[in-house]
């Protein structure tokens, strides 16, 4: 590279405080955001161009001392990063550039007007780059951050008390009230594969945490909220509507993201808020371990379809869940309903011969199994729904006897 001369170096050291003032007057009148930050966030701005002009000026003195244009944010604190961005950093820095590279050529001998030019464009350039270095240490740091965070919030919600998981949510940045679902999953991914994953929760969801455990991964999704204006005439119906629509919603996402992690993955039910998120996760990650009972279980697949294989894991929730979802409902219709379908069952689902233990006649007991698959949502007649009737059959028989 070329050198400047020593009256060349000699007169840019004398005019480097004036070409630093000048740089600070146009930032200010160039940038409306300098303008508007805080005194303390100016002055640590300031710094950095007074270090970077200086920093020039010495490597043009002296050209052979290795230079590390990172050193000029070392004037400024981390923080700083989260106050500008990058682009903002590197407009700054082209309008200090175009400052150096108006008055400095002015201030050197003539003939070294255009080694000056050189070295001011070469040291920008390098500048430049070292701005995005920064910058990028800075995301790398602050995504390990809450991705530390986040798993201290998850298992939070596996251990803690509700209300202090959802106080860790709120430290990893959850900001909803609305419906939340969670995903356990086994699958192992790389940073570029978190980071796809964490942008793909982003999009689809109004909040999400993720948790990444050696070969498995647990997320948890929220929705919108159920909100309405207090003003608002809409009956209770229309409110219980919208419920049951950012709850449709927050699942669907929840299964589409599960889609895509190229691993078996569980999906657990949607919750009321984030404070109950433990139960979801507690019944994905049950689910995903009772997965392999299940050998034709699609996937991916809700905690609340491996119920039977749950139970037989010993998943106490999965005896609570299949006697609220299954055996109440059925309960609930009373008899004849609930015997038919035990009856049925019981005898190897033959219609006739359930026929003939109630005395009726094939139709009927067709017709109580049919009304049953529509109130209770298990269709008798189908060899996995039956399986469900049956094991919530007999955990409800378990749990009367109990009471007893």
């Amino acid at each position: 590279m070329d050198e400047l001369s020593a009256p060349g170096v000699s007169a840019l050291r004398q005019a480097q405080d004036t070409i630093i003032e000048h740089s600070l007057d146009r930032i200010s009148s160039a940038h409306d955001f300098y303008r508007t930050l805080p005194e303390g966030s100016r002055d640590q701005i300031a710094a950095v161009a007074r270090l970077g002009v200086t920093m020039f000026v010495d490597s043009a003195e002296n050209p052979s001392t290795p230079l590390v244009p990172s050193q000029i944010f070392s004037v400024a604190p981390a923080a700083l990063t989260g106050v500008i961005t990058l682009e903002q950093t590197l407009a700054l820095v082209r309008t200090v550039l175009d400052v150096v590279v108006d008055e400095a050529p002015r201030a050197v001998p003539k003939e070294d007007h255009d080694t000056v030019r050189i070295l001011v464009l070469t040291f920008g350039r390098d500048v430049g780059f070292a701005a995005a270095e920064v910058y990028a240490r800075a995301a790398e740091a602050r995504g390990a951050w809450d991705a530390r965070l986040e798993s201290v919030a998850v298992d939070a919600m596996l251990h803690d008390d509700p209300d202090d998981a959802a106080t860790r949510a709120g430290t990893a940045g959850w900001n909803g009230t609305g419906p939340v679902v969670t995903i356990a999953a086994k699958t192992t991914l790389d940073a570029l594969g978190i980071s796809r994953l964490r942008h793909e929760c982003r999009n689809l969801a109004s909040d999400c945490l993720v948790s990444v455990r050696g070969d498995s991964v647990l997320i948890v999704l929220g929705g919108s909220p159920d909100t309405l204006d207090p003003s608002s005439k809409r009956s209770s119906s229309s409110q219980g509507s919208r419920a049951e629509s950012a709850e449709r919603l927050v699942d669907q996402a929840a299964m589409q993201v599960a889609g895509g992690l190229g691993g078996s993955a569980v999906v657990g039910p949607v919750v009321s808020g984030i404070s109950h998120a433990g139960r979801s996760l507690r019944s994905a990650l049950a689910g995903l371990r009772a997965l392999p009972g299940w050998a034709e279980a699609p996937n991916p697949v809700h905690a609340d379809d491996l119920l039977p294989e749950r139970l037989l894991a010993g998943d106490e929730l999965a005896g609570e869940q299949i006697l609220s979802l299954v055996h109440a409902p059925l309960h609930e219709m009373g008899d004849p309903f609930e015997s038919t379908v035990a009856t049925y069952l019981a005898l190897g689902g033959s219609l006739e011969a359930t026929a003939r233990n109630l005395f009726v006649h094939a139709n009927t007991v067709r017709y109580r199994l049919g009304r049953v698959s529509e109130q209770v949502g298990w269709d008798a007649t189908n060899a996995r729904d039956g399986l469900m009737l049956h094991m919530a059959i007999i955990v409800g028989r378990l749990a009367v006897g109990r009471d007893a």
